[in-house]
């Protein structure tokens, strides 16, 4: 039996928040109170932190296989621990592709392998992302939770459609990277926002719209929720955070907001519009952004830029971020993931709300430091990240790089 109290906290989930101890037992939350006690249980020493449910990632690139340079899934799990995630979703945009089973299995297999953060292959709709011919959608099925061509749009409307029945009858959803090219932005996001929700009514179809960046998509994404659509839509923290006027002409994909529509989308989310938060992590070389690769490194920044921006200046609760970083990304996934409450799986972060850090190169695990965010200050620190009863990020520590039995970090109560 495998049992640990996390011990004096403030406790925040999306429903409400309260103070005391936590217990996890066999990797379920299993008790909340003061002054719990368990035989043989290990005890973490929270002294006040703030403890919520640990992050879901509806967007992520570790670039494994194809790409170690940038990204594998051994540093990009560092990363998501030291982010304070513990389910991560990663994209089909790798070398070779994520378009038939062996890759897929090779991504599941290789995050089992390394014991740390719960790994979610997306398959590809296309074969090679080339827009031109369905993939094995049934083959994919087993080892893939969804599919997408994220990097660019599905162009062609009749794929798109086979492609959302097929994923109909496999009960899968489509992630759509909302964007024609060749159109300018934003009127390339809306149009194929547009699209995309028209055809999931007609075929009723579970759609996921990734990274919506225009005010527009986000309204047009909102009356079609109202009209019965099933649709689902994310917004990263950038661009929630940054904006052209902040930070210039950083380039992500799709660009980051005006001012002005920054604020729109803000306001969006402040709303309940959005279902989730990604941060569409993006790991690039130096040599690769000088030559403009879009993207940012964001796995790591992802909760003290939105805490810093949103909830210290009173945008936002605690709670209702943690429902977007959480319990919304949760439920897409369909994990019983995302509620600090008994029967849901132990997953929780400890942050530390009163310390603040300069970000720079040496505060990231990933490979790739390429964010707009050096030398800004930012609240919010993630002390501890436990998946399902097991610390794996611990005040700098990672399980696997630091340690290997997350008893070595934790005392016996």
């Amino acid at each position: 039996m495998n049992v640990l109290i996390i011990r004096d906290v403030r406790v925040v989930d999306a429903l409400g928040e309260g103070h005391g101890d936590v217990v996890i037992q066999d990797g379920f939350f299993v008790a909340r109170g003061r002054g719990l006690s368990w035989p043989g249980a290990l005890v973490l020493a929270g002294e006040g932190r703030t403890l919520l449910p640990a992050f879901v990632d509806l967007h992520a690139h570790f670039r494994d296989p194809g790409f170690p340079e940038k990204e594998d899934l051994t540093t990009g799990s560092w990363a998501a621990a030291h982010g304070g995630f513990t389910a991560v979703s990663v994209m089909a945009n790798t070398d070779p592709v994520c378009d038939r089973p062996e890759v897929a299995h090779y991504i599941l297999e290789k995050a089992r392998a390394l014991h740390l953060v719960e790994i979610y292959p997306v398959g590809a709709v296309t074969e090679g992302l080339q827009g031109e011919k369905l993939a094995d959608l049934q083959a994919l099925a087993p080892w893939v939770w969804a599919y997408s061509d994220d990097g660019r749009g599905v162009e062609r409307a009749d794929l798109l459609v086979e492609a959302m029945r097929q994923a109909v009858a496999l009960g899968k959803p489509i992630l759509s990277h909302p964007e024609f090219s060749g159109w300018p932005h934003p009127l390339a996001e809306e149009l194929m926002v547009a699209r995309d929700l028209r055809l999931a009514q007609a075929t009723g179809a579970t759609l996921h719209l990734q990274h919506l960046s225009s005010p527009h998509s986000v309204e047009l994404f909102r009356q079609a929720k109202a009209a019965g659509v099933r649709a689902t839509a994310e917004v990263t923290p950038h661009h929630l955070c940054l904006s052209q006027e902040g930070v210039g002409n950083y380039s992500v994909n799709p660009r980051l907001p005006r001012e002005e529509a920054r604020c729109a989308l803000v306001e969006a989310f402040r709303a309940g519009v959005f279902d989730a938060v990604a941060t569409d992590h993006a790991p690039h070389t130096p040599q690769d952004k000088a030559r403009g690769a879009p993207g940012i490194s964001g796995m790591e920044t992802a909760f003290p830029l939105l805490y810093t921006r949103l909830v210290r200046e009173g945008l936002i609760s605690l709670a209702e971020l943690s429902r977007h970083l959480s319990l919304g990304p949760a439920r897409i996934l369909r994990l019983r993931k995302g509620l600090v409450r008994v029967g849901f799986e132990g997953d929780c972060v400890l942050v530390e709300e009163d310390e603040s850090f300069v970000v720079d190169e040496a505060f990231f695990l990933s490979k790739s430091k390429n964010t707009p965010l050096l030398g800004t200050r930012l609240w919010g620190k993630v002390w501890a990240t436990i998946h399902r009863g097991e610390v794996i990020y611990l005040d700098g520590l990672v399980r696997g790089r630091d340690y290997h039995d997350h008893r070595q970090v934790v005392r016996a109560g």
